[in-house]
């Protein structure tokens, strides 16, 4: 008998590995009966992750026609990235006092990876650490509600169409990593209005 913790966790990891199909894959659809057999799980945490990823919006259920990957409209887009600049930007404020050598060497750590990823043609790794070097602004600060907002914000942004554009773009995608090169060198001249005008930027280079 599979425990109640357990039926969560298959829930849970049903959800995010269908959300990290919708970023990975090509696919703008799939059906239950793929995601079972790609998966190896059973109907009922597939099925529960398929209905909370449809209340986010991330997907429809078509009865009879199977499962469709949303897009976002432009406008859409356009303000999730609004918001990403309001607390992505703030936060780099904050952190103008906060921010160590250790952080200055994992970021480097963090933009280096991301180099590794481009030149290895490693996609989805250089979509991963691209939004780790976002995040981890956002954890010297370390407010909780902002973090989370930024991750539902990257989720909805990332959707299989966009995915596919950008594996196309490698100019694009060697031009994020330089854009997060120049944000953390001004961080390091401590030059934290010219680190939050390039971040500025680099998120309205996401708009529609």
């Amino acid at each position: 008998m599979i425990e109640k913790n357990d039926k969560v966790l298959l829930k849970d990891t049903a959800y995010e590995k269908i959300k990290e199909k919708m970023i990975r894959g090509d696919e703008e659809y799939t059906s239950e009966n793929t995601l079972v057999q790609e998966l190896s799980m059973s109907r009922t945490p597939i099925r529960e992750a398929l209905n909370r990823l449809q209340y986010e919006g991330f997907l429809k259920i078509l009865p009879n026609r199977g499962i469709v990957f949303t897009e976002l409209s432009a406008e859409e887009r356009n303000e999730l990235i609004d918001m990403r600049i309001a607390i992505e930007t703030y936060s780099l404020r904050q952190a103008a006092d906060r921010i160590t050598d250790n952080d200055i060497q994992e970021l480097t750590r963090i933009i280096g990876m991301q180099e590794e990823a481009y030149h290895a043609g490693d996609f989805a790794e250089l979509v991963e650490k691209d939004a780790l070097f976002h995040h981890y602004l956002l954890e010297i600060v370390g407010n909780s509600q902002f973090i989370k907002m930024y991750r539902h914000a990257r989720e909805r942004q990332f959707t299989v169409r966009a995915g596919k554009w950008l594996k196309h773009q490698p100019d694009v995608l060697q031009t994020f990593i330089e854009e997060h090169r120049t944000i953390l060198n001004a961080i390091i001249r401590k030059d934290f209005p010219a680190a939050v005008q390039h971040l500025v930027e680099h998120l309205e280079k996401g708009k529609l």
